[in-house]
C-alpha cells in the first residue's frame, strides 16, 4: 500500500503544470510520453541540487525547501553532483529530455541502453514506458549509480543500473533497439555500434546537437542531426573526468582586428560547427545589459587561448592560433549559408568517423575519440 504525503500531492500539482508547459511549448507531443512525465516524480529523483554558487538546495532544509520544490518542477537543468567543486552530473532540462525520448521512436518491447544514469529520472521515464527488464542505464561512479538505484526504486522502477565506462556499453544485455546518451560525445564509441540490434539506432549529443545514427553493419553506421542545439556535460570515462580545463595565462600582445564578431559566438548554429570542427572549447564571456556578448576568452586543453575585447580586437597565445581557427570556420559557416545542425550528417566505419555538410561526399570534418 502506497501512502501519499502532502509533499507528494503538492509535487503532483506542480508536475502537472510542468507537463502542461512542455505541451504548450510543443516539446511534449506524444500522449504516451506525456503520461510518463505526469506519473514519474522528478522530486524523488532530485532530492537536492547545487545552485550557481555551489550551495546545496534541498527539500530537507526548511530554508531551501520552497526553492528546491519550485526548481525541480521548472523546465531547467539542475546540477546534482560535484567533484572537487566542479559540476560533473546534472538532471537535464525536461524539455530536451522530452525531445530525446520522442526522437527515440519507441515501440513496446524494445530494449534501451542509456549512457548517463545521473539522478535516474530519465531511466525512470524509460522504465515507466518499457518495463524494468528492457532498460539498462550506466554511469561511471558508484557515487552516482548508488543513489540513482535507490531513487529509481522510490519511484517504483527497477531497471538494471550499472557502474562503468559507458563508452563500452553493456554487452551482457545487448543487442539494443535503441542506445541513448544523455552526455556529450566527441565521437561514437565503436562498442555502441556493435551492440545495436538490426534496425536499431543511437541517439546522442554529438558536439552541440542531437544525432540519430542508424546501424548499417557490424562496424558501420550513418545518420543525421536533428534541428536545434543540445548542450550536455561530456561523457566521463573515469571518476576523475569532467574537471574543467584551467584557463591559461591571458595573452598580453597587441590586439589585431578580427572578422569574427562577438555576436557570432552566441549563434547556436555556428557554435555547433565549432563543437565539431574545433572541439573542447571552454568559453568565458563579457555581457552587456541585454546579456549579449561584447567580448570573450576561449581556450583549449592544449593551452591555446584567445581573448576578444570589446573594441573588436583579438589576441592569441599558446601552441596554436586558436582564434584564427575559429575565423576559418566562421568563413565556412557564412559561405555555406549559415547551416543549422539538420543540414549535417555523420558516417562511421571501422577506421574513421566523419561529419559532413549536405551530403556524405560533401565538405566534412573527421571526429577524434
Amino acid at each position: 500500500m502506497t501512502i501519499e504525503t502532502d509533499l507528494d500531492q503538492e509535487a503532483a500539482q506542480r508536475r502537472a503544470m510542468l507537463v502542461q508547459t512542455l505541451v504548450d511549448a510543443g516539446d511534449l507531443t506524444d500522449p504516451t510520453w506525456r503520461g510518463a512525465f505526469e506519473k514519474v516524480a522528478r522530486h524523488k529523483c532530485v532530492p537536492y541540487f547545487y545552485d550557481h554558487t555551489g550551495r546545496k538546495i534541498t527539500g530537507d532544509d526548511p530554508e531551501t525547501r520552497e526553492q528546491w520544490l519550485s526548481a525541480v518542477h521548472e523546465d531547467r537543468p539542475l546540477v546534482t553532483h560535484r567533484t572537487d567543486g566542479a559540476a560533473t552530473s546534472s538532471s537535464s532540462q525536461p524539455s530536451i529530455m522530452a525531445t530525446m525520448l520522442e526522437a527515440l521512436q519507441i515501440n513496446d518491447g524494445m530494449r534501451v541502453l542509456e549512457l548517463g544514469a545521473g539522478t535516474g529520472y530519465n531511466a525512470a521515464l524509460l522504465t515507466h514506458r518499457l518495463g524494468d527488464d528492457n532498460v539498462v542505464t550506466i554511469d561511471v561512479s558508484p557515487d552516482i549509480t548508488g543513489p540513482a538505484r535507490e531513487r529509481l526504486a522510490a519511484t517504483g522502477h527497477h531497471p538494471l543500473v550499472v557502474t562503468g565506462d559507458g563508452s563500452f556499453g553493456w554487452p551482457d544485455k545487448a543487442p539494443y533497439d535503441r542506445i541513448m546518451a544523455t552526455c556529450q560525445l566527441r565521437s561514437i564509441p565503436p562498442a555502441l555500434v556493435r551492440q545495436l540490434a538490426e534496425g536499431g539506432f543511437i541517439l546522442a549529443p554529438l558536439g552541440n546537437a542531437l544525432a540519430r545514427i542508424h546501424r548499417t553493419g557490424e562496424r558501420t553506421a550513418e545518420g543525421t542531426f536533428l534541428p536545434g542545439g543540445a548542450f550536455f556535460m561530456p561523457l566521463r570515462r573515469g571518476v576523475g573526468d569532467g574537471q574543467p580545463t584551467r584557463r591559461p595565462v591571458l595573452p598580453d600582445a597587441v590586439g589585431r582586428p578580427t572578422r569574427l564578431p562577438a555576436a557570432a559566438i552566441a549563434n547556436n548554429d555556428f557554435r555547433f560547427l565549432l563543437s565539431i570542427a574545433v572541439p573542447d572549447l571552454t568559453w568565458q564571456y563579457d555581457l552587456d545589459d541585454d546579456r549579449k556578448p561584447t567580448g570573450a576568452r576561449v581556450w583549449t586543453p592544449d593551452g591555446a587561448i584567445a581573448s576578444l575585447k570589446a573594441d573588436g580586437t583579438v589576441t592569441e597565445a599558446g601552441p596554436r592560433h586558436l582564434w584564427a581557427a575559429l575565423e576559418e570556420e566562421y568563413d565556412t559557416f557564412l559561405h555555406t549559408g549559415e547551416p543549422g545542425p539538420d543540414r549535417y550528417g555523420v558516417t562511421i566505419n571501422a577506421e574513421t568517423q566523419r561529419v559532413w555538410l549536405d551530403a556524405p561526399d560533401g565538405q566534412g570534418w573527421d571526429l577524434t575519440p
